[in-house]
Order: C-alpha cells, then sequence, then structure tokens
C-alpha cells in the first residue's frame, strides 16, 4: 500500500515537474463570454426572484381575499 502511494506522488511530481511554460493569452472574446455568462446568471437570477416573489403575493391574495358572498 505505502509502494503504490510512493508511485502514485513520484508519477504526479514528474507530471508537474516536467512540464512548460504556456505561452498564451486570453482572447477578448473569452473575456466577452465570461461577462456575457455572469450577466446571463444575474438576469436569471431577478427573474426567478420575481417569479416567486409574485407566487407568494397571489397565495396571500387568495388567502385573505373576502368573498362578495359572505355579505
Amino acid at each position: 500500500m505505502k509502494r503504490n502511494y510512493y508511485i502514485i506522488l513520484l508519477t504526479i511530481y514528474i507530471y508537474f515537474g516536467s512540464t512548460s511554460y504556456a505561452l498564451s493569452y486570453i482572447d477578448l472574446s473569452i473575456v466577452a463570454i465570461f461577462f456575457q455568462i455572469i450577466f446571463a446568471a444575474i438576469l436569471a437570477a431577478i427573474f426567478t426572484i420575481k417569479l416567486w416573489f409574485q407566487k407568494v403575493k397571489n397565495f396571500f391574495s387568495k388567502l385573505f381575499k373576502k368573498d362578495s358572498k359572505d355579505r
């Protein structure tokens, strides 16, 4: 068991120790997609809260609604 542990650690060390740096950049389209995802998530959260609020409001309005037949 201990030998397998050392083999796994050695494999991880060799894998990360032998890699070289990638000379790359972040493309502007990736940044735009990232902001679009954040904006869509915020809008989805706002509309979800709005729908939940309407359901709660309708529930309480039906619960406390005065019937015209009771008069």
